[in-house]
């Protein structure tokens, strides 16, 4: 018998309710997390009260239910505007995590050509919103201080990052209110009554936006809002507005006769289409269609470190390089490979069950390792993403040694190999070079690897000779264009850096001196350069793991903007307030010691007229300021601020100030390390 079609329409206070627990329309397990943009949920809200069609949904039948295949950032989109962060009973929204909230502005007072009505959407990295103007961009730094700075009299909470969903307020708008108030009011006869208790019992006195004048209040501006007009339009979106659905025969959603191309499967098609599902994510769905049963205990593996289609990926490639390392797998060849039942076993032992899962211990086991002497988890994560395969490695390594004891000391040693070859390496050369050998006694320490396998991790020079050679060749140089080039190796680091390299056969003395000059230009680029900041991190870890434990990168939004600020040592104004000096120092002021994180409370915008003299008056161990580069910052006074005309013994004091501490950030990673 042939399944035909079915077309349906539903309400918009029924789709609200699709992906709830015990909902008739649930969504299949191959469907990713929620990942729309807060100005794709407010364009969406504004089509919506607009009355514009939003496209139709596509579902099919799976028994009783009804499973939702095209149209999840949608429908969830829909379902957050009814949902109430303020009511205990609240569900939650399908696959849904950290929730935003959407607010609506009942008295905007500016609008852009792409909007009617003004949706504003709070999540926990932008608790205040984004910008009004250009929905995409994040608020300025001084609009997020004073949002930050009312959060902070209103909840008694200076890391905004803490603040419950309930007290993330929209700082861009007029008089916001939740968008769930005014939806649960439209059915009611007092709808405007109803709406004032709820803000008046749920947001408090203090709440302040950026387009009030000083003499106006939240709740004055309520009382002045046209309740007749906005409460009509809101029962018409709630009574009227319908979403179209197709229904299809629940055998199309996996097509297992074709696996010669990357896009044979239905799912993989529809989601060709909006945002779409590619690469690991696309993968994890396919096994998720395959093996359902492994989702929850997936998702629990390395929680808010690793996302779960990392972890799919990781444990195919332990699989497939049993034999020999396998370093990617493409779509195509995951598709093929899941069609083996041997290959779709061993991915299941290593998953495992709940009570004794073997990827999800070793994984906690390797966080702990990378974790050694408090290094802050964004650094893991940020290891973990940007190095799969070192981290990979040390899952093999884990994998093969399974009765090792692992002591502080091989922790050390561990860390000290990865994060090295991390920072100061080439990392995939390293571990494929290696991953043969994760049995073989001593793997990680210093003396198992030898002259002929360093090629692929630069020397570590000591600080002290590091800062004289680069002090000297910046007192050296007349011009300052040249302070950041031609740093070309003096003999006593020469024979330090060529003694530890190993020369290839056949490659001539001009070719082996040109790539011991170019692997020294690139040490000096991977320490000095801001690419990667990491290592400042590490240098304010204890400051990092006291200020922001709870941050988490791996929120569903795209919307992961640190809690911290990178403020400039140097103010960054000065640089082109300076005008005849600004090519002599804007390389300077652009390198890793010139950075500091801070906390967006302490980093006022007033910080910008203070010179670096005013800002330490005494050492401050939270943002790695050392006696030996204190000393230098001390004497960059106010008196520097307006200076117009090029002062070489000015320009000489800025640079040892930055050169210095970027030592000291170098130094403190042999420390953590090394020592």
């Amino acid at each position: 018998m042939v399944m035909k079609t079915e077309f349906l329409t539903t309400n918009i206070t029924d789709v609200a309710t699709w992906l709830n627990q015990d909902s008739e329309v649930q969504l299949p397990v191959v469907q990713r997390n929620f990942v729309w943009k807060a100005s794709q949920i407010e364009c969406l809200w504004d089509s919506i009260f607009r009355g514009y069609p939003i496209g139709t949904v596509m579902l099919s039948r799976e028994g009783d239910k009804k499973m939702l295949l095209d149209g999840q950032q949608r429908t969830t989109a829909i379902a957050l505007g009814f949902y109430n962060p303020w009511d205990e009973n609240r569900q939650s929204i399908g696959n849904a995590k950290n929730l935003p909230i959407i607010w609506i502005d009942v008295a905007p007072r500016k609008l852009t050509e792409a909007q009617r009505y003004v949706f504003r959407v709070v999540t926990r990295s932008h608790p205040w919103g984004y910008q009004l103007q250009y929905p995409t961009k994040i608020l300025s730094f001084n609009q997020r201080r004073r949002a930050s700075e009312m959060y902070a009299q209103l909840f008694d909470k200076t890391v905004y990052t803490k603040l419950k969903p309930t007290e993330r307020l929209p700082f861009d708008a007029t008089c916001p209110i939740p968008l769930c108030f005014l939806l649960e009011a439209a059915n009611k006869d007092d709808a405007k009554s109803w709406v004032l208790n709820k803000c008046k019992k749920n947001i408090p006195e203090g709440f302040r936006t950026t387009n009030m004048s000083d003499d106006e209040t939240f709740f004055t501006l309520l009382e002045e809002v046209d309740w007749e007009k906005i409460v009509q339009i809101t029962r018409n979106v709630v009574l009227q507005t319908m979403i179209p659905s197709i229904v299809l025969p629940e055998d199309l959603l996996i097509d297992k006769e074709d696996t010669s191309s990357d896009d044979s499967t239905l799912f993989v098609r529809l989601n060709s289409q909006g945002t779409k599902i590619e690469g690991e994510e696309l993968m994890y769905s396919m096994f998720k269609a395959i093996y359902p049963e492994s989702k929850n205990l997936v998702e629990n593996i390395g929680i808010n470190l690793i996302p779960p289609s990392r972890v799919i990926t990781m444990m195919a490639r332990l699989v497939l390089s049993k034999e020999r390392y396998v370093a990617n797998i493409s779509l195509a060849q995951f598709r093929r490979y899941v069609q083996d039942d041997n290959f779709v076993r061993e991915l299941k032992e290593i998953i495992g069950i709940e009570s004794c899962s073997p990827i999800r211990e070793k994984i906690e086991s390797a966080i702990d390792i990378l974790r050694y002497n408090n290094v802050p988890d964004v650094v893991v994560k940020k290891y973990i993403r940007d190095n799969p395969d070192g981290f990979l490695l040390l899952l093999h390594w884990l994998f093969e040694n399974n009765s090792t004891t692992i002591d502080n000391r091989l922790k050390k040693e561990i860390c000290a190999r990865l994060y090295r070859n991390y920072w100061f390496g080439n990392i995939n050369a390293f571990v494929s070079k290696n991953w043969a050998k994760v049995n073989e006694d001593g793997f990680w320490g210093d003396a198992f690897f030898v002259n002929e396998e360093r090629i692929s991790q630069h020397p570590l020079i000591k600080p002290s000779k590091l800062e004289q050679f680069l002090i000297s060749k910046l007192e050296s140089q007349e011009e300052r264009h040249q302070l950041d080039k031609n740093y070309q190796l003096d003999l006593e680091i020469w024979e330090e850096w060529s003694s530890y390299l190993t020369r290839p056969e056949g490659l001539n003395d001009d070719d082996y001196n040109v790539r011991i000059q170019d692997g020294w230009q690139n040490f000096l680029w991977r320490l000095l350069s801001t690419r990667d900041k990491s290592l400042i991190l590490l240098a304010q870890r204890d400051f990092i793991n006291k200020t922001f434990s709870e941050f988490n990168q791996l929120d569903d939004l795209e919307d992961t903007t640190t809690p911290w600020d990178w403020d400039h040592i140097y103010p960054n104004s000065w640089v082109y307030r300076q005008q005849k000096i600004d090519d002599r120092t804007r390389l300077w002021e652009q390198r890793i010691g010139n950075f500091r994180a801070m906390s967006l409370t302490d980093n006022r915008s007033e910080n910008n007229n203070l010179s670096p003299a005013d800002r330490f008056d005494c050492p401050n161990m939270d943002y790695f300021i050392k006696e030996n580069d204190l000393e230098y910052w001390k004497e960059l006074n106010a008196s520097h601020k307006h200076i117009k005309d090029f002062d070489k013994e000015y320009v000489l004091i800025h640079a040892k100030a930055i050169i210095t501490r970027s030592v000291n950030i170098y130094a403190n990673f042999l420390e953590m390390f090394f020592s």
